[in-house]
């Protein structure tokens, strides 16, 4: 019997920090509210990215509870704007300063609202309740979110860029093997495919003993290839699918493709959800030789910067509150100078909207290469190029030793039960182990290559400190 290909947590399911922090950064950045919104919520035919351990629906909620108070900020700015302008020419100085002081006053109180209204009150640790924010009256927003929430947990990932595993962080190693079939001495070898291989070492890999880890199995498309292919895209003016039947994962397993390829998903989480190390595993097996290849993607910490609502009181005590309305005045005549821009900006969304849609029914409908890829999660944008402490080094290393290992006995123990030479394979298994991964310091990199015809790719990291 195949394996349950289906997802399994354990040994206990929490909620995720991550999510948090994200919903935090859309309140402190009207920038990244913005990039949010336009890139998971306003699309009409791309697909949603995935994210571990992360639930994007409340983060895209909050993104719009953002951009609407950040809104009413610029509004109440741009008034005031007007007047100062009109207090100017007119030689009024009593008004341009009580102009000034109230334009400070409605960047203060809505920095305060989204420190203490939200951040330190929504959002910190215990008092996160995703499931009460409330929904978008807009139909088409709900049906967005809906197939947002359907692709967190899908077995498709359909990319848009050069690497597939959208959503899952920097490729931080890769190896490939090719080991041909000679049979052991005195032994007969005996046939099996590509399904055999996957549900032993599958069966072998289910107990990992670090972190929560999830195992499942996945599809991974790109974009610009599913045009007209309706076991991926249902129709040319629709969002791809988020689910495909299990039996078309295990049919592409035996009958490889180019362009649609089946993984399996090994994802370690760790540091409730700041820590996410995503493990992708693909055989081919042929009558002379079985193919191997593995790539190991890290989702390091959220920034620091927006992890601030674990550290925030309840209410301000005098100090915070003099350094918030400091803070206010410095950032005042920034905010002055963008209110204009925003509301600009905010007043044409419907009509830009509109046109990008227009445009891109023009691409589909024209048979121009359309990609229907998801973009970057905001999870891997805001993800800090630094492990932030030294303990999420060690794990990371530990994760990725840890499931190597296991994963490389299972393959010597299948091909050992099935009368294979594996001399050389387990001969090399040691480089693999000893030389795979490494970190040191803030260097996260690794390359190997075992077998014959095997490749190995390099993915370093050397991140610089934040300023």
């Amino acid at each position: 019997m195949p394996p349950d290909n289906g997802t399994r947590v354990e040994p206990e399911q929490r909620s995720s920090d991550a999510t948090r922090y994200l919903c935090a950064a859309v309140h402190l950045d009207s920038r990244i509210a913005d990039q949010v919104i336009n890139d998971l919520l306003e699309q009409d035919f791309r697909a949603a990215p995935s994210s571990p351990d992360v639930d994007l629906v409340p983060v895209v909620l909050h993104a719009l509870s953002a951009r609407t108070r950040q809104l009413t900020r610029d509004v109440i700015l741009i008034v005031l704007l007007i007047v100062m302008a009109w207090s100017l020419v007119s030689l009024h100085t009593t008004t341009v300063l009580v102009s000034i002081a109230l334009a400070w006053a409605a960047v203060l109180g809505e920095t305060l609202v989204a420190t203490y209204g939200v951040l330190a009150h929504d959002l910190r640790p215990g008092n996160f309740h995703p499931a009460r924010l409330p929904r978008p009256s807009n139909a088409k927003a709900r049906r967005r979110l809906e197939q947002i929430e359907e692709f967190g947990r899908s077995n498709v990932s359909v990319y848009s860029e050069y690497v597939p595993f959208v959503g899952h962080g920097r490729t931080v190693e890769a190896w490939s093997a090719a080991l041909a079939l000679r049979p052991a001495t005195g032994r007969e070898a005996e046939r099996f495919t590509t399904t055999d291989m996957h549900d032993f070492v599958l069966a072998r890999m289910r107990e990992i003993p670090v972190g929560t880890v999830e195992v499942s199995d996945r599809i991974y498309v790109d974009g610009r290839d599913i045009r007209g292919d309706r076991r991926f895209l249902p129709g040319e003016l629709s969002v791809p699918r988020a689910q495909v039947d299990p039996s078309l994962i295990r049919s592409l397993m035996s009958e490889p493709e180019d362009r649609a390829r089946p993984y399996v998903s090994f994802q370690i989480k760790g540091w409730r959800g700041q820590l996410v190390l995503s493990t992708f595993l693909r055989f081919v097996v042929t009558s002379k030789e079985v193919f191997i290849e593995v790539s190991h993607s890290l989702l390091t910490p959220v920034r620091e910067e927006f992890q601030v609502v674990d550290q925030l009181l309840p209410q301000p005590n005098p100090r915070q509150a003099v350094t918030i309305a400091a803070k206010s005045a410095a950032v005042l005549p920034i905010y002055l100078v963008r209110a204009p821009v925003a509301l600009a900006r905010a007043l044409v969304s419907p009509l830009t909207a509109e046109l990008r849609t227009a445009r891109q029914r023009r691409e589909i409908r024209g048979a121009l290469r359309f990609n229907y890829g998801a973009p970057a999660s905001p999870r891997e944008t805001l993800s800090d190029p630094n492990f932030q402490r030294y303990f999420q080094k060690l794990d990371t290393s530990h994760y990725v030793k840890v499931l190597e290992k296991r994963l490389l006995d299972a393959i010597i123990e299948f091909l050992e039960a099935r009368g294979i030479d594996t001399s050389e394979f387990d001969e090399r298994k040691h480089t693999i182990e000893n030389n795979g991964l490494y970190v040191a310091g803030n260097l996260v990199a690794g390359s190997v290559a075992v077998g014959n015809r095997a490749r190995a790719t390099t993915r370093t990291t050397r991140p610089t400190r934040k300023r």
